[in-house]
């Protein structure tokens, strides 16, 4: 899907915090190379794409689902936050 030219993708970002955090790196609070991250992970992800066609992949789990809980827990009222 195209983005409007003036709009804002923040997804690369979000990307980047993410992998920082995951592998416990500072995170920079300038010089994040936007552009740099963008193909980075561009490529991984075709990478990882062509690697799930070559062995057949059909689905990202071929596990069955696990069933639904049908027990729906309602916290108490002293679990309850109200923010005013």
């Amino acid at each position: 899907m195209q983005q409007e030219c003036d709009s804002v993708d923040y997804g690369v970002f979000v990307a980047g915090y993410a992998e920082y955090l995951s592998e416990e790196m500072n995170v920079p609070s300038d010089g994040f190379e936007a552009e740099y991250h963008r193909m980075r992970y561009t490529t991984l992800l075709r990478k990882y794409g062509i690697q799930k066609a070559k062995k057949g992949y059909v689905s990202e789990n071929d596990d069955p689902p696990r069933p639904k809980s049908r027990i729906i827990q309602i916290p108490d009222d002293n679990a309850i936050v109200c923010i005013e």
